[in-house]
């Protein structure tokens, strides 16, 4: 039976040592990554392998062998040259942007690489056929390549849980060919948002000069993808925490301590990539705006203790501490501070209640790959009321929308909104706040489980391959002969970037002269039969093809057109009760991105950013897509990332379906061609597979039979078979 082997720097356990006895003491570990992986070891036969922070004796070997809990025994000095070296002074600063922390020592990637390898050689010895793998962070981001190359018959899955930066910052690590290429050894590759997956294969195109393909990077021995998973939280388990009798009570205690003024709550490890002194001095700021707050707010700050033997860590706290200092002395007086300074950790309840007496979550990191805590706030938020104010460089930004953004280097900026979110009526926090809580309901951290499994376990996931490019010369020396004798023939054929080249405005696709002639002379064969088979709306179809010898299939499927009946039928149901909602989402991100149009068909939406700036363009339709594939799971549409375009369109809606209908109704054929350029076409190419010829126009994977490089040999290719079939009548 197949099984699930979770590896991670640590295990969800820590190994103490009990100062009066010596004896070792089991501790389970805290945070979104044991809270979203624990359940998933817990109810299976999954084994989780990592260290676990001391050589367990015999007797705690057994305890964790009991919890399907695998150590990995590191010595002392190779471990700290490995996490606090390499992996905390190199990978973590560069990650974060913070550059002038980082530090490259050869003696400490040696250790990395070293305790990468023994954690390969661990799980080669645990894994058995058909196993997955998953491997969890920065700290091993060289064990993939290492267990695809111990040829173990495993899927390998890696997730990584900080930002991958931008390639011009991530190529001044020394050993950057390495990691890359570490990473390249899995099947599927996760990260936070799309941003940091757009970071790693351009990275990995200018690194290692491979191009990607719609996320999937093609290497000899397997294809490994690169897509955008955001963790989620337990939204059950904060739920239960903060309303529990434990945080009622201390919830209580805090009120009365606070009593009338607001409060402001920060949470956030004491590391110099939250921010802190930032956050800081946007608060002096803000009192030095408007004094008033000083008096009526409570800034709670929650500085958890991280690192403390590390230098850099230990200056931080000083400089923090000396700020709170100072402003409380500006600002406070001998009975009320307006800051209330915290370094230590609190239990799950008390940090329940302090999101629940917030009135403003103030969370703002210099860089941060999601941040849990601004997505725990809007959990525990059950009134709907509060305000997030969030740093627009944590990932989590791209999921809560609704939240205030700052710049946390805009200190200016951050103090005012930090009165804003103050001053908010209960009417717009709720009607921020609803919208987020409910996004993190429908995808907490169970959601994001399941969903990288069914990813990286997809049996339906078409194979990743690349059809040769042949010249259309030779094509149709293949394939005229066919179609000249056929007594029925199909000719099925998309049209944007197909049979017409794009150009930057949808509605300027009209068909050229050359196209208009070539389909009427094809369309007037005896026994053949013209489909256009486009994703374009039946009205656009039918202005341009209306009056010649040609049928239509319109919207992806969803209307049909043929010369026996010039009326437009539908191949289906329409359901379009979705549209108005996700016509507001498009019209939005159409204000906010120049160069960009909202094309509205019958059973679909589409969102047009060819004139957009690439790199703008890019990134909105990966955030728009993200958008709308979390808030319309429950709708009967598709959200599809096309060339330049992000459309949604009324589910079930397909080019296979459609053809099956016309070969239903007008065939059997004894010749069928099929062309197509993009995502839509698949649907038709793995559906027919071999049983007819399939063309993919342009280059990149695909389940077509074979490629053509452009319109214009796609049109010389129907021009050949056109005169082979014409010069034997």
């Amino acid at each position: 039976m197949p099984r699930m082997i979770l590896a991670s720097n640590r295990l969800p356990v820590t190994i103490n040592i009990d100062a009066e006895n010596g004896r070792q003491i089991l501790t389970h570990s805290i945070g979104g990554l044991v809270a979203g992986l624990k359940p998933l070891q817990e109810n299976s036969d999954a084994l989780w392998v990592g260290c676990p922070g001391v050589t367990p004796n015999e007797g705690t070997r057994r305890k964790l062998s009991e919890r399907n809990l695998v150590p990995v025994d590191v010595d002392a000095e190779e471990y700290r040259q490995y996490y606090d070296g390499y992996a905390n002074s190199a990978i973590w600063p560069l990650f974060h942007y913070l550059t002038e922390l980082s530090s490259f020592s050869s003696e400490q990637f040696v250790a990395y690489r070293n305790v990468n390898l023994r954690f390969a050689e661990v799980i080669a010895q645990l894994a058995r056929p058909g196993d997955t793998v998953w491997v969890h962070d920065y700290h091993l981001m060289l064990l993939p390549r290492m267990l695809r190359k111990m040829s173990l018959d495993v899927s390998i899955g890696f997730f990584l849980h900080i930002p991958f930066p931008a390639d011009e910052t991530f190529r001044i690590l020394p050993h950057r060919v390495e990691i890359l290429r570490g990473l390249l050894g899995a099947d599927l590759i996760g990260m936070h948002t799309y941003e940091y997956t757009d970071h790693y294969l351009r990275s990995v195109r200018r690194v290692l000069g491979i191009e990607a393909r719609q996320g999937k990077i093609q290497m000899r021995s397997h294809s490994a993808r690169v897509e955008a998973h955001p963790l989620g939280i337990d939204v059950r388990a904060m739920g239960n925490n903060s309303r529990s009798p434990e945080a009622e009570s201390y919830l209580t205690q805090m009120k009365r301590t606070v009593g009338d003024r607001q409060v402001m709550l920060g949470v956030d490890r004491l590391d110099y990539t939250k921010g802190l002194l930032l956050k800081l001095r946007a608060v002096k700021r803000l009192f030095e705006r408007s004094p008033r707050w000083a008096d009526r707010m409570l800034y709670i700050q929650l500085a958890v203790p991280t690192r403390e033997g590390v230098d850099a860590y230990q200056n931080l706290k000083r400089e923090v501490e000396q700020r709170v200092s100072e402003i409380n002395g500006v600002y406070g007086s001998p009975i009320r501070s307006p800051i209330n300074y915290l370094y230590q950790t609190v239990g799950p309840a008390q940090l329940g209640a302090l999101y629940r007496l917030a009135d403003v979550c103030f969370v703002s990191p210099i860089r941060d790959g999601l941040n849990l805590v601004a997505k725990e706030y809007v959990a525990c938020r059950e009134d709907g009321g509060g305000v997030l104010v969030l740093s627009e460089f944590a990932g989590a930004v791209s999921e809560l929308g609704e939240a205030l953004r700052v710049n946390p280097w805009d200190i200016e900026g951050t103090a005012r909104q930090l009165e804003r979110a103050l001053d908010m009526g209960f009417g717009e926090r709720n009607e921020r706040m609803s919208p987020m809580r409910s996004r993190m309901i429908q995808n907490d951290v169970h959601v994001w489980v399941k969903r990288f499994i069914a990813s990286l376990g997809n049996p339906d996931e078409p194979v990743s391959r690349v059809p040769p490019m042949v010249q259309s010369s030779v094509l149709a020396e293949t394939l005229s002969g066919e179609f000249s004798v056929a007594g029925k023939a199909l000719l099925m054929l998309d049209y944007d970037g197909s049979l017409r080249e794009f150009v930057n405005r949808f509605e300027d696709a009209e068909p050229s002269e050359n196209i208009i002639e070539l389909l009427t002379q094809m369309g007037s064969l005896d026994g053949v039969r013209v489909f256009i088979n486009s994703g374009r709306d039946h009205r656009n179809l039918d202005k341009w093809f209306g009056e010649y010898p040609v049928d239509m299939i319109a919207e992806h499927g969803a209307w049909i057109r043929t010369r026996e009946n010039p009326e437009w039928n539908t191949l289906g149901e329409l359901q379009t009760s979705w549209k108005p909602d996700v016509a507001e989402i498009l019209r939005n991100y159409e204000e906010r991105t120049p160069g960009t149009r909202v094309e509205d068909k019958e059973t679909a939406l589409v969102w047009h950013y060819r004139e957009a700036d690439e790199e703008m363009g890019n990134w909105q339709a990966m955030e728009l897509t993200s958008l709308l594939e979390t808030s319309l799971r429950n709708e009967p549409v598709e959200v599809l990332h096309g060339n330049r375009v992000v459309e949604v369109r009324q589910q079930g809606n397909t080019k296979a379906k459609a053809y099956d209908h016309v070969v239903e109704r007008f065939g059997p054929f004894d010749f069928a061609l099929a062309t197509g350029d993009d995502r839509t076409d698949e649907d038709l190419f793995n559906h027919v597979k071999n049983e007819i010829y399939t063309v993919k126009i342009g280059p990149g994977s695909s389940a077509a039979n074979v490629a053509l490089s452009s319109p214009s040999a796609l049109r010389d290719l129907l021009w050949a078979m056109l005169q082979q079939k014409k010069s034997l009548r």
